[in-house]
């Protein structure tokens, strides 16, 4: 039996660039955003979601041990355990790990855990006015395929130093 996972998955053809998944996210994660902005060779900012690895180089990146696996095979941070020393930002090949950080805290995508085990779709995907997020069920071998292309499409708005 193949396991089926969900995913937020963005269309770039749909976004319009309204940032309203990045407000969604903002308010509902007490003012801290943890939904990043990718830049499309200087035409477009689309949204760029964490991709829930199945080997997170972040985790591994993590000095402190903040971000973990959850049951449901989410990658989560501890809020209590990160000191906000960047690390995973750094670790991340995707970039989707934001450097500004709330608190002290890194901002990462937790694919609104609270909202996703009562059935509902993450804050990013339900203000997205133009369809261009979507929640969807991949198949663990179509997830590489399906979201690994985000890499050299886009690249991210925070650069490395």
């Amino acid at each position: 039996m193949q396991q089926v996972e969900k995913r937020i998955v963005v269309n770039l053809d749909l976004c319009i660039g309204c940032h309203s998944c990045s407000a969604a996210c903002h308010y509902g994660h007490h003012q801290q955003t943890n939904l990043v902005a990718g830049e499309v060779t200087d035409i477009a900012e689309v949204p760029a979601n964490c991709r829930h690895c199945a080997n997170p180089a972040c985790m591994e990146g993590c000095p402190t041990g903040a971000l973990f696996k959850d049951e449901f095979g989410y990658v989560r941070r501890s809020k209590l355990l990160c000191v906000g020393c960047r690390s995973c930002a750094l670790a991340c090949p995707f970039g989707v790990i934001g450097y500004e950080f709330t608190r002290h805290i890194s901002p990462k995508c937790d694919l609104c855990i609270d909202r996703v085990v009562e059935g509902k779709i993450p804050r990013c995907v339900s203000a997205c006015t133009s369809g261009a997020l979507q929640f969807l069920e991949l198949l663990q071998e179509s997830i590489s395929q399906t979201l690994v292309g985000g890499r050299f499409v886009a690249h991210s708005k925070v650069r490395r130093m």
